[in-house]
């Protein structure tokens, strides 16, 4: 059994009236299906079932926690820095059907994903996955399942 431990530490001097500084760590036990540290292009289709899915309906059965960064580069060539303004990502359910997240370069996210329910009977890819802004992008993602 694996561990994975997240830290999330936020500090501020200048943003209210009283400094801030919080740091929250969480150490879970994890179990397959996982995915270690994956980098592609905002347009790749990993798993073929369409473009920007990075986890499908079938990988996460049980609470998955979800690493997603923005790298800031274009896919094309990999070292460009992507504009801020019309370069971001958008974080949707696979379906389509909602907004999860924005992120815009150089900007991460942690995100527990509750189980996929499967509920569309199989008629549609589910799962999680990444819709360019702009001109496609390059990003880094991996996951874990909650033993």
């Amino acid at each position: 059994m694996a561990t994975v431990t997240p830290t999330l530490t936020i500090s501020s001097t200048d943003a209210f009236s009283d400094a801030l500084s919080f740091s929250v760590t969480v150490a879970s036990s994890t179990t397959t299906p996982s995915a270690g540290v994956t980098r592609m292009s905002s347009d790749e289709d990993p798993f073929g079932d369409g473009a920007g899915i990075i986890m499908t309906e079938a990988a996460s059965t049980g609470t998955t926690f979800l690493y997603l960064k923005h790298l800031g580069v274009l896919a094309s060539d990999g070292t460009t820095a992507s504009h801020a303004s019309t370069d971001f990502i958008t974080i949707k359910n696979a379906d389509g059907d909602f907004n999860i997240a924005k992120l815009q370069p150089n900007e991460f996210m942690w995100l527990p994903v509750a189980p996929f329910d499967g509920h569309d009977g199989g008629t549609e890819a589910g799962g999680i996955a990444i819709v360019k802004g702009g001109a496609a992008v390059m990003v880094e993602f991996a996951y874990f399942t909650r033993s």
